[in-house]
């Protein structure tokens, strides 16, 4: 019998519809009015509505992700113990039973989701994030196509379509999630400049360490099929994978300026002596961060720096927006 990779897989668009809503629902009736401001305090009521959604959009799309981490265990069966994607995750047997190409499925439809979701809920995007995203959600459709267009979803073309489309999703989900933690944990944490400093300097270095492993993986699975794809994937297939290779350096670069900039911080305070601004007193933690030459590099009384929206929005895009070349 021919092996199908999920049933899920034929029913693509009402499970996508489904997530929006539930993502939609989950974020005006809980994060907006609940989780945001008590995490983030003051630093989210002072921001406009197009800082809020930008960071908001943050802690949604970092949630998405890490719950695309329960695919884990499939890619590790699927790809190196070569498991059939028809094969149920456990050993019994019953008429519906979950499988690898049921786990992998969702993972697959959640990556257009949280593109979706992001172009449409913020009010700002620069123009690299929406070609990274806009690019994600037509490969998934074409893959989409191709798949539910075979028989059964059987067949050559289909199965390297949907394994194509995880080798990008697992490198996706890897090391784009940090990026969106590390926004979150400055708008929480940004007295703690030199701790700070370090995770930008981790995060885009992981970044281009991702991106490499990723062009190495999916370099050697093209080399294995090129000569049985036609000539429409032949085409279209580097176009948008150049647009995802544009996109993940520019945002592994863009991680790197913020923790230069933040350093110099580091660095001008040292020079001139910490000098704590007006406003709410700091931390005892923050305290010791100060004198061991860090600087708060939050607003004076009667400005807002990096709270105003244009300060705030071109933070939020990270890793889309440069944030030195404003900031400068």
């Amino acid at each position: 019998m021919p092996a199908m990779i999920s049933v899920l897989l034929d029913y693509s668009l009402p499970v996508v519809a489904l997530e929006l809503c539930l993502v939609f629902l989950i974020t005006r009736l809980f994060l907006e009015p609940y989780f945001m401001p008590r995490v983030f305090g003051k630093t989210y009521l002072d921001m406009d509505v197009g800082a809020r959604r930008s960071l908001t959009n943050h802690a949604v799309s970092f949630g998405l992700k890490v719950t695309c981490c329960v695919g884990a265990y499939s890619i590790l069966e699927t790809f190196f113990i070569q498991t059939p994607l028809d094969d149920p995750i456990r050993s019994k047997h019953a008429s519906h039973e979950v499988t690898n190409g049921d786990i992998l499925a969702y993972c697959y439809l959640t990556v257009p989701t949280i593109y979706l979701f992001e172009i449409i809920y913020r009010t700002n995007i620069s123009i690299v994030s929406a070609v990274h995203h806009m690019a994600a959600i037509i490969i998934n459709i074409l893959g989409i196509v191709i798949i539910v267009g075979h028989t059964d979803q059987d067949g050559y073309l289909p199965l390297i379509e949907f394994k194509l489309i995880l080798i990008y999703g697992t490198f996706e989900m890897m090391f784009e999630m940090f990026p969106h933690l590390a926004v979150m944990l400055y708008r929480i944490y940004r007295h703690r400049t030199r701790f700070l400093c370090r995770l930008f300097l981790i995060v885009g270095l992981g970044i281009f360490t991702g991106t490499i492993s990723e062009q190495v993986a999916i370099i050697y699975f093209y080399h294995r099929i090129w000569k049985h794809l036609p000539i429409l994937y032949k085409a279209l297939g580097p176009i948008l994978h150049v647009c995802f290779l544009a996109a993940q350096v520019h945002g592994g670069r863009i991680c790197i300026q913020i923790s230069m900039k933040l350093r110099k911080e580091m660095q001008e305070a040292a020079r001139k002596g910490v000098v704590q601004p007006d406003g709410p007193p700091l931390a005892p933690i923050a305290d010791a961060d100060l004198e061991a030459g860090c600087s708060e590099a939050e607003p004076v009384a009667g400005q807002k720096h990096l709270r105003t929206s244009t300060e705030a929005s071109e933070l939020e895009d990270v890793p889309e927006q440069s944030y030195v070349a404003k900031a400068q």
